[in-house]
Parts: C-alpha cells; sequence; structure tokens
C-alpha cells in the first residue's frame, strides 16, 4: 500500500514536471513566430534610434514595419504607447488622430482602432496575449509565472502588485515561493503576505535598501531612530506624491545615505543616476537623485522605469540608455500630485538641488503642448 502511494506520488511529480517543461517549450516556440521581424535589420537600427530618444526618426519606422506585417513591431509600438511615463515633443505634438495612426492597428474604423496587442491576440498570438493580460487588475499568478517564462518579468509588475495586494493566502504563497528574492516587488509581497502592525511597504523597501531584499522577515526593528525610520519608510514608499510640505525628510534624516548609495548603484535606479551625474558635478549629484526620486513617486514608481519589450530591448540596457534617462527628466519636471497641483514649486526644487531645477527649468521651456483633438 505504500509503495503504491509513493509509486503514485513518484508518478504524479513526474507527470507534473513534463507538463511544465512542455509548456515552457510550447510556449518558445509561439515566440519565433508570435515575435517574427525581430531579426529584422530596419527594426533593430530603430531602436537603437529610439534609445537616443529620437522619436521622429524611430517611432514612424516602427509603425511602418508594424503595417507591413512585422509582430515584433507590432508588439513593441503597443508596449511604448501604454508603458510610456513621459512622452516627448513629437508624440505630445500629433493629433489624437496622428497619434493613434502611429500606434494603432490598421483593424478597424475612425478613432476607436484597437492597439496592436489586442490585434495580435485575436489573430492568436500567444505572447501578445499574455502581454495584454499584464494590464489587467486581476489577481492571476499563471500570468505571471508565463511573463517570467518568455523573459518579460518587468511586464508583471501591477500582476505582482495586484496578487501581494488583495490575493487570497494561497496566491501569495504561490507568489512568495515563485517570486526571486531579489525582485524588485519582494518588498512589497513581504510587508502584504503576514502583515506586522506598523510595517509598511514603505518599511519594507527600506528595509531591503539597507540590508538586500533577500531572506528578510518583516520586523519593526532598525537600527535609525524611530522618527528617522518611519520618515524615511514614507518617504520611500510615496516620495513627494502629497507634496513636499507633508514630507519630513531631508538630510539630517539617519537613512539618507543609505538612500542615496542605493539610487546611485542600483541597477533600477540607473536612469536617474545617470540623470544627476550628467547635470551636476559629484558633490551635487547626490541631493539631485535624492530629489528626482521623491518627484518621481518613490521607490515603487521609480522601479517600474522598465524596458517595454525585455525580447527586443534588455533591461540593462534600457535602463542606462537616452531614453530612459530623458523619460525620467520629463516626468520630474511635469509631475503633478493627486489632486493635479504642482508636487514641488520652483523655489523649493532650486533649495533641494540646483543642477536638477536648471535642467527641469531648460525642460518645460522647451515642451511641447499636449495636442489631444
Amino acid at each position: 500500500m505504500h509503495k503504491s502511494i509513493v509509486k503514485s506520488s513518484i508518478l504524479l511529480r513526474t507527470t507534473m514536471c513534463v507538463f511544465f517543461w512542455a509548456a515552457i517549450f510550447v510556449m518558445q516556440a509561439a515566440q519565433a513566430t508570435d515575435l517574427s521581424g525581430i531579426d529584422d535589420p530596419t527594426l533593430l537600427a530603430a531602436v537603437e534610434v529610439w534609445l537616443l530618444d529620437n522619436d521622429p526618426d524611430s517611432l514612424p519606422v516602427f509603425a511602418s514595419l508594424a503595417g507591413e506585417g512585422n509582430k515584433a513591431a507590432r508588439l513593441l509600438l503597443a508596449r511604448i504607447e501604454a508603458t510610456e511615463q513621459a512622452a516627448g515633443n513629437f508624440v505630445n505634438g500629433l493629433s489624437r488622430k496622428e497619434r493613434i495612426d502611429l500606434f494603432r492597428s490598421d483593424s478597424g474604423k475612425g478613432l476607436f482602432r484597437p492597439t496592436w496587442l489586442k490585434s495580435e491576440m485575436k489573430a492568436g498570438n500567444k505572447v501578445a496575449a499574455v502581454l495584454l493580460e499584464s494590464s489587467n487588475t486581476t489577481v492571476n499568478v499563471p500570468a505571471i509565472r508565463t511573463l517570467y517564462e518568455i523573459g518579460e518579468e518587468e511586464a508583471a509588475y501591477d500582476l505582482i502588485r495586484e496578487v501581494a495586494g488583495i490575493g487570497s493566502r494561497e496566491d501569495k504563497e504561490e507568489l512568495a515561493n515563485f517570486l526571486p528574492p531579489a525582485s524588485e516587488l519582494t518588498p512589497y509581497l513581504r510587508a502584504l503576505q503576514n502583515p506586522v502592525a506598523g510595517f509598511t511597504p514603505g518599511h519594507a523597501a527600506l528595509q531591503g535598501i539597507i540590508g538586500g531584499n533577500e531572506a528578510i522577515e518583516p520586523t519593526n526593528t532598525f537600527p535609525g531612530p524611530e522618527h528617522d525610520t518611519n520618515a524615511a519608510a514614507e518617504f520611500i514608499e510615496f516620495g513627494y506624491q502629497n507634496g513636499v510640505e507633508a514630507t519630513d525628510f531631508d538630510q539630517a534624516n539617519s537613512y539618507y545615505d543609505d538612500l542615496a548609495n542605493w539610487i546611485e548603484t542600483d541597477s533600477a535606479t540607473a536612469p536617474i543616476a545617470t540623470l544627476c551625474h550628467r547635470i551636476c558635478n559629484n558633490e551635487d549629484a547626490r541631493s539631485c537623485a535624492i530629489t528626482a526620486f521623491g518627484l518621481a513617486g518613490g521607490y515603487y514608481k521609480v522601479i517600474k522605469f522598465d524596458s517595454p519589450l525585455q525580447a527586443l530591448i534588455e533591461q540593462s540596457r534600457y535602463v542606462t540608455s537616452d531614453r530612459a534617462v530623458s523619460m525620467v527628466l520629463r516626468r520630474v519636471s511635469f509631475v503633478k500630485t493627486a489632486a493635479g497641483t504642482p508636487m514641488i514649486s520652483d523655489g523649493d526644487l532650486g533649495e533641494k538641488s540646483v543642477c536638477l531645477a536648471k535642467a527641469v527649468a531648460e525642460v518645460r521651456s522647451q515642451s511641447v503642448t499636449l495636442y489631444d483633438s
């Protein structure tokens, strides 16, 4: 009897393993078809131009290739439209019809044409289907697994947040067992999986910043004073989202150097670090980095400066590109609070970082008002 049970258990595990790897092989085979055109020299050349933050000479090329049937170009265009956090003058200067002509599928009519992701999904494109799923506010652990399996883990951000926030205990446990310890969202899950009074996602992110994300349990034991800890945790979680005056975090905080060092060295914040070292001298780069981090919205916002399509643009390549750096500068230049008011006055910005204030003023002076008719 016991031997029979053991054999059945081994057979079940073996069968599950076979199905798991078979699913991966099927998805990998599907990728070759669903991302056809990914090696097109014209596409690759246009990607290089786009990474230089040159929209006029890249986006129309993507659109032309998409219209000719290049599936990789179609998915890239759709993901750029979906993930863009601060469009440049070229896109802002387009009318609504021109933007739709540029980014959307050629099926449908008028101003209600579907995205290329929806169009490709209807045509049976599995990669498009799971990328489209990534934008849904639903608890979907299998979709997260699939995104990791196809190398598009950055697209899983919203789904991971959803599971951590409203998923069942079983969902959170499954995600915790699957999510790599070094994942940027591990702190968020850690804070919400087994809640500890007073331990927020901001505390979890602070914990990871000063000690690394791996093998850390929720605890209210921190090396700094309680006031400094809570002020740092709030700033790390929200930045200046509620306005500068509502934030009690400055250079006197005992965690200031920890956060500045993390921003300057972590791959997730490479666009901010690169920006500040370009526009400031070394001495002022740290205050610039902290200020830009706050204006971008804190930890859980800055980790979203991601490659739109990792199959085509590796994350490590994207975060160090001119595109990512320029997008960060545009975002901090025009960001507003949830109430729609400016997040920081020109005077306050100048007091926090002179070099960032100058760069922001230049971007604002050259900006094109969004054309939305």
